[in-house]
């Protein structure tokens, strides 16, 4: 059931909670490297490169790459790299399910083929090669991102391939589970995500981009990323350990004290945005970041669902 609340009670809860600010992914505007070039096969010509680049960052966020350290001569990656969609075969991890990258038209997901987006490789044998960290040394809530399969790992749980059998038996699943950590390193919170599942003989695997929320984790220091599944071997996940995502959007909280002088303001305007950005003088459906102007000019901003 949606959650209504009137102009006045947005306003109060926006008076009385921290400042917030939203900030979405953007892989077109990189800070190290600098600069992102792609190679015939789509992906990004650093991949393998295991001097440089232990993360890639995006500020604020900070993506593992090559935790292991090494490229075994060009041969190995892990973490995060950025791709852009190809149709050469040869170089299926670096294809989504999808078909390219995230892209909001109306307020509404699309795919386009040209626009950048991250594949990760969950290395199951070390810890945290598939983290995200922020460049900032701040601590951010988490709001969620957009998930899809890796085409390889679609097409094994599809139909199998290599190592993996298909995931066709009543039970089976492929799960991406989210897990935040605080400054200690401990819990937050948790997620999950089923890239693929079999129920009642009918197979379920994501082949384009959704929304997966990942308000549960809370306030983080970093977020890392694992993978389950039903297909396992002596050595783990026989189903490839890939997933794709794009526009992984946090929210910036600075602690303020409750206005002494609230009582005093009036408000002047009230201002709406989705999380695609939108912005709107009414509420959209789901979840609005609320922007209350006061007629002493002060702000405050407060999440809402409407």
């Amino acid at each position: 059931m949606k959650k209504f609340f009137t102009l006045a009670a947005a306003a109060l809860m926006a008076a009385t909670i921290s400042a917030q600010s939203v900030i979405t992914l953007d892989l077109n505007n990189p800070a190290n490297p600098e600069t992102i070039e792609f190679g015939d096969n789509g992906a990004w010509t650093g991949t393998y490169n295991d001097q440089d680049y232990p993360y890639l960052e995006f500020t604020p966020f900070a993506f593992s790459h090559l935790i292991s350290g090494s490229s075994w001569g060009g041969m190995y990656w892990d973490g995060f790299t950025v791709c852009k969609h190809t149709v050469d075969a040869a170089a299926s991890w670096v294809n989504n399910a999808a078909g390219g990258g995230v892209t909001i038209v109306d307020g509404e997901a699309q795919t386009d083929a040209e626009t950048p987006y991250l594949v990760c490789y969950w290395a199951s044998f070390m810890d945290g090669t598939a983290q995200v960290m922020f460049n900032d040394g701040k601590q951010y809530a988490v709001d969620g991102m957009y998930v899809t399969n890796n085409a390889t790992t679609y097409g094994e749980c599809l139909n199998g391939g290599g190592a993996a059998r298909a995931l066709n038996k009543n039970g089976d699943y492929l799960k991406l589970i989210a897990t935040g950590r605080d400054a200690e390193g401990q819990t937050t919170g948790t997620a999950e995500f089923v890239l693929a599942s079999c129920t009642g003989g009918e197979q379920q695997v994501v082949n384009e981009w959704t929304w997966w929320d990942l308000s549960s984790l809370g306030t983080v220091e970093s977020i890392v990323f694992t993978m389950e599944s039903t297909d396992v071997g002596t050595y783990g996940i026989n189903t490839s350990t890939y997933f794709c995502m794009d526009k992984l959007q946090v929210v910036e909280a600075e602690s303020t004290a409750v206005d002494s002088n609230l009582a005093t303001k009036t408000v002047a305007a009230t201002q709406y945005v989705n999380l695609a950005g939108q912005t709107s003088s009414e509420p959209f459906d789901g979840v609005n970041v609320v922007v209350t102007r006061y007629s002493d000019g002060s702000t405050t901003t407060a999440k809402a669902v409407f």
